[in-house]
């Protein structure tokens, strides 16, 4: 399997996950008030965050995944962005999701975050060693 084509399945399936999120969201905000008050406040405010941040890193993942397999730049250096896209999206987002459920998982957002940030630098510098046309 091509590096790109994994990040591709990956960002869809995470995006189709991170959308079901939103609805939950939605239905939770206009059917259930409770979900809004005081105790539920800062899961509500998480779960906006995750549901946006996430849907974000998935177009990432797709974009990303379009692109890589193009780049003129070693294989290695490739799977090493591809790995960190996805991990970075689980580590970011994904920690964010399950934050109501696991208090500490939230230790591990910012590490997703740094992830991304090094994920766009080598994204960076590999697109401008060129790409091959297609």
């Amino acid at each position: 399997m091509k590096h790109g084509k994994k990040n591709i399945v990956f960002g869809f399936i995470y995006l189709i996950f991170t959308l079901l999120l939103g609805i939950v969201i939605s239905f939770k905000l206009q059917g259930d008030q409770s979900f809004a008050k005081e105790p539920f406040a800062f899961p509500r405010v998480i779960m906006r965050a995750a549901h946006a941040h996430g849907n974000l890193e998935s177009v990432l993942n797709i974009i990303i995944g379009l692109i890589i397999d193009r780049l003129k730049v070693s294989d290695t250096l490739k799977k090493t962005i591809s790995i960190l896209a996805i991990f970075g999206a689980i580590l970011h987002s994904g920690m964010l999701l399950i934050l109501p459920l696991i208090p500490i998982s939230g230790k591990l957002a910012p590490i997703g975050a740094i992830t991304l940030v090094v994920t766009m630098a080598l994204m960076a510098y590999s697109v401008s060693k060129g790409m091959e046309g297609k």
